[in-house]
């Protein structure tokens, strides 16, 4: 079979049309306007209030992801104590917990959501934790009941990684709707972007001023700063970016449900892989398919099929490979997590983007398929 003649990426981001980018701009030039909470910035704020249901008091934006977690742990005091939190993720959501001096404690995770499993972080809860980190891995969600319980059980913070699941509904709900806090990344690989960017959700509307304030160095006024804060603002051009990206959100998850379901009937009857199903746990589940993972019967063919796709210019993701416990920075938990080491080594996320043109998805596949 002939290699694909332009690369194909595990991702890439959605563009609107120029044209309206521009249209944006003119006004962001208009307002002379770039940062500091600008109008752009706030309407794509109501925008995101009014997609998710919630109230404006109850979101805060950033310029990306991984310091909307790292202050979201800080304002919910996690510094100096153990948050119990998945392997199977990307680093941010633990270096974030080390940047703030709170210790991450890990659990196993589930073998069919592949998200962290409540069960298993109960056994982990002592006196010295504060919270527990679940992640929606892929958009699938965690048992969302499950930690529900644990926090109430144990007085426990629960707060999501839900950076790969903006679009996910479950029981008729967005997934924001969940646990203390959610954490969404609009990072350009995500099927929401800003550029970069992140957005906090919380439960506790008093949650907004902290946050506002240690996204803006937290400086309160001309003349106090009231604590160490950092500089996590989202500019002008980001929110434009994002605001227009919102506006097509409709016709991004149609797209990737139906690559999706493309690489889904493609490797029906293939014994060799296994297609997680992010609905399999939770019925009321409305996925975005962030990601499509599938699953080998071993890591050697894994890595084989990983290989030979690159032959083909198609370039998928061991994602998450390695596991965050092989990493220097939490070696001390490794092999500890036996269901997501062996998870991690024979998972690989095929490509699914806007714009994926489903005879490429039935290619890929085809290509796969005759590998094995």
């Amino acid at each position: 079979m002939k290699k694909f003649r332009n690369p194909i990426y595990v991702t890439r981001p959605f563009l609107p049309s120029l044209e309206e980018f521009q249209n944006g701009c003119k006004e962001i030039w208009h307002n002379q306007w770039l940062t500091n909470n600008g109008p752009i910035l706030q309407s794509f704020q109501k925008e995101l209030a009014q997609y998710l249901d919630v109230s404006e008091d109850n979101l805060v934006l950033f310029n990306n992801g991984t310091l909307a977690l790292e202050l979201a742990y800080y304002a919910m005091g996690l510094a100096g104590g153990d948050v119990i939190t998945t392997p199977f993720t990307f680093v941010a959501t633990s270096h974030a917990l080390k940047r703030i001096g709170a210790t991450p404690i890990f659990a196993d995770i589930d073998p069919v959501t592949m998200c962290l499993d409540p069960a298993k972080c109960e056994k982990l809860i002592t006196p010295r934790t504060k919270a527990i980190v679940p992640v929606h891995v892929y958009g699938h969600a965690c048992d969302v009941k499950g930690f529900a319980r644990l926090g109430k059980k144990y007085g426990v913070k629960i707060i999501y990684d839900a950076a790969h699941a903006f679009g996910v509904n479950l029981d008729g709900m967005s997934i924001a709707h969940y646990g203390d806090m959610s954490m969404f990344s609009l990072h350009p690989t995500k099927l929401l972007h800003s550029c970069e960017g992140g957005l906090l959700v919380f439960k506790d509307k008093s949650l907004k001023l902290r946050l506002e304030e240690l996204r803006n160095f937290a400086i309160k006024s001309e003349t106090e700063c009231v604590d160490i804060g950092t500089n996590a603002k989202m500019n002008e051009l980001q929110a434009l970016m994002g605001r227009l990206c919102l506006r097509n959100c409709k016709k991004l998850l149609d797209w990737r449900r139906k690559v999706y379901e493309a690489y889904a009937k493609s490797f029906s009857g293939c014994k060799q892989v296994s297609f997680p199903n992010p609905r399999a746990c939770e019925p009321g589940l409305i996925p975005n398919h962030a990601y499509c993972p599938i699953l080998f019967n071993c890591q050697e063919t894994c890595e084989r099929v990983y290989l030979e796709l690159k032959k083909h210019n198609v370039f998928a993701r061991r994602y998450f490979y390695p596991l965050l416990t092989q990493f220097p920075p939490y070696i001390y938990a490794r092999n500890t997590c036996a269901v997501a080491e062996d998870i991690s080594s024979r998972i690989l996320t095929l490509p699914t983007y806007y714009g994926l043109s489903l005879d490429k998805v039935q290619k890929i596949a085809s290509i796969i398929k005759n590998l094995l």
